[in-house]
């Protein structure tokens, strides 16, 4: 009887093992669903703050975000997934430049773990040709249920999810077309 409860035992661990990574992913931010209200860090980084809207402040909340539109990429500084998508994503922040002067959409990258030093020294090398944000103690990274990065979100200022995706995206054609979609 004994070694037909080991087997059982571990089958039962690996279940719930599994059910349990189920639920963290569904527990991501979903398109329909407000984000609750972060509380982020003005980054630091030449233009930036300005491009975003938000210079003179020390904080601030996706609602100070003067665009019917935001891309939020949640990155991880040393993140090799992110490091692969930036090139796509600099592509799109280029393709996008004329609806952002429009002040029809706005693009950041959240740096979740990220110190200013960290961002500053991704956006001197030239990398990462968009604004990023840190989130050094990963304050808003939990608050977004601690998604794997990069995690991209398109959301309106008011928090509402619009579109989310999880890993590389490479479709950056998709994704403009989304972003046209919700600026009619």
């Amino acid at each position: 009887m004994r070694p037909f409860i080991k087997p059982t035992l571990l089958s039962i661990l690996l279940l719930l093992l599994l059910a349990g990574q189920a639920l963290a992913a569904a527990a991501l931010p979903a398109p329909g669903q407000t984000l609750p209200t972060l509380s982020l860090k003005v980054p630091v980084f030449g233009q930036d703050a300005s491009e975003l809207g938000v210079a003179g402040k020390k904080t601030f909340r996706l609602q100070d975000v003067k665009a019917k539109v935001i891309v939020l990429e949640v990155i991880g500084v040393y993140c090799n997934e992110c490091a692969k998508q930036v090139s796509s994503f600099n592509t799109l922040y280029a393709r996008l430049a004329r609806r952002m002067q429009a002040g029809e959409v706005r693009m950041f990258g959240l740096a979740a773990g990220g110190t200013d030093l960290e961002v500053e020294g991704l956006r001197k090398t030239g990398i990462y040709k968009y604004p990023l944000v840190a989130d050094e103690k990963y304050k808003n990274h939990k608050l977004l249920r601690e998604p794997k990065t990069p995690f991209t979100m398109l959301v309106t200022p008011a928090g509402k999810v619009l579109y989310t995706h999880l890993g590389i995206d490479d479709d950056i054609e998709g994704l403009l077309a989304r972003i046209k979609e919700e600026l009619k």
